[in-house]
């Protein structure tokens, strides 16, 4: 009886020890809400990111044509094929390659840019069934530490997702001799050639920012990365889509330089009475 007694005591020892293991590696497999969250995120915003690749046409030693290659990232906006890029990323380019998220391969055209906000917009002619738009949130609210996503193609390695936080506010980047933006927005999280187009996302998966640039001495990321905010591109982006807002300001130009001309010359030659 004793004998029995102390096999079932073992055998109950034994069980509460495989219990206590198991309970461990459920908790080791279990997500935290942070992962759960990021996962959420990225399975919402991928089907919206596309890779971008460029054809430029170069000089070699003997000024022959050469065609060189480059790549970048980009964010769907609406379902006739309008996608946001960084300009810098269609400039001086000679053919554009649009790849979807399923794989699909669409030539693309540029329809409008903004070189001074590093923007460009160009547009596929995909089926809309095929285009999942992404949602344009704010970026009037945001605040130093908020967790950040960013999708993108880094060297060519297409749907890659990167996380961190937001460093600073209202930074001034100079991307090129010429042009430097005003007001964007500095997060840690890591971007690579090949990022720049690419969406920064928030934890509700909304588009904050359109990553632009990287400051580093190697080319590579060092953990200071730059993108517009999200409202200049929702400032900007009507233009560069439709051309009645610049009608629409040509037309506003020439009136107000006409009413002034007529004030002027009113002036210089008033009428006697």
């Amino acid at each position: 009886m004793r004998e029995r007694k102390r096999g079932k005591i073992c055998l109950l020892f034994i069980g509460c020890l495989l219990g206590v293991f198991a309970l461990r590696a459920e908790r080791a497999a279990a997500l935290t809400r942070s992962e759960e969250n990021t996962i959420r995120v990225f399975q919402l915003v991928s089907p919206g990111v596309v890779n971008i690749t460029t054809t430029s046409i170069g000089r070699d030693f003997f000024y022959n044509p050469v065609p060189t290659e480059g790549s970048g990232s980009g964010v769907i906006v609406n379902k006739s094929g309008h996608i946001v890029t960084s300009y810098h990323v269609v400039q001086n380019s000679s053919h554009l390659e649009v790849t979807l998220a399923d794989g699909s391969r669409w030539q693309a055209s540029v329809v409008g840019t903004s070189p001074s906000s590093d923007l460009a917009v160009i547009k596929i002619e995909a089926p809309p069934s095929q285009l999942k738009p992404l949602q344009l949130g704010s970026s009037a609210r945001l605040r130093v530490g908020q967790k950040v996503l960013a999708v993108g193609n880094p060297f060519g390695l297409g749907q890659t997702l990167t996380t961190g936080t937001i460093s600073s506010l209202g930074r001034d980047v100079r991307i090129s001799q010429d042009v430097v933006i005003e007001n964007v927005i500095q997060a840690d999280a890591a971007i690579n050639p090949g990022n720049s187009g690419g969406p920064l996302i928030n934890s509700d998966g909304e588009v904050i920012g359109i990553n632009t640039a990287i400051f580093s001495p190697t080319g590579t990321s060092v953990g200071i990365s730059f993108a517009i905010p999200v409202d200049t591109v929702r400032r900007i982006l009507p233009g560069m889509v439709s051309l009645w807002p610049k009608l629409a300001a040509w037309v506003l130009a020439v009136i107000l330089v006409a009413f002034f001309l007529r004030w002027f010359w009113r002036r210089l030659h008033p009428r006697v009475h």
